[in-house]
């Protein structure tokens, strides 16, 4: 088993034929005073496992601490793995939504990911004194040239 992305978001949901979408995915929160209390945050993770992991249960923890390693929240789950449809890993999506989530302080945060309390994956989130900081657009890359 392991993590192949762990992010946070403004929004997650399943929209048609089974695809997963985040919308506003971020790893900075910026607050004029601490402490901040955030409205809503969602946390998606994809886990992925081996064939030989299917048919089996599998305990996972998230947790949030913040420099200091105190836990801000923390969250325990079992998941079942499924068999295959092929020889392919098996993947899976989980998406956890948090309300009223209190930050003492601006800081590192770190999101870990633990199966049996050994960690397999982690995020990092920031929390800044002020606006959170905006980042500049990507200009797109331009179209190649029909000349020759």
């Amino acid at each position: 088993m392991k993590v192949t992305l762990a992010k946070f978001c403004d929004y997650a949901c399943v929209v048609d034929g089974g695809k997963h979408a985040l919308i506003g995915i971020f790893d900075t929160i910026g607050g004029q005073q601490f402490p901040l209390v955030h409205p809503t945050l969602y946390v998606c993770i994809e886990l992925e496992f081996e064939p030989h992991e299917a048919n089996t249960q599998r305990n996972v923890h998230l947790v949030l601490i913040d420099e200091d390693g105190k836990e801000v929240i923390g969250v325990h789950g079992q998941i079942y793995v499924p068999a295959p449809e092929d020889a392919r890993p098996v993947t899976m999506w989980h998406t956890f939504r948090f309300d009223g989530l209190r930050f003492e302080k601006p800081g590192r945060y770190r999101l870990d990911i633990l199966h049996e309390e050994e960690p397999i994956g982690e995020s990092r989130l920031f929390l800044v004194q002020g606006p959170r900081p905006q980042w500049s657009h990507p200009q797109p890359p331009p179209s190649p040239s029909t000349e020759q």
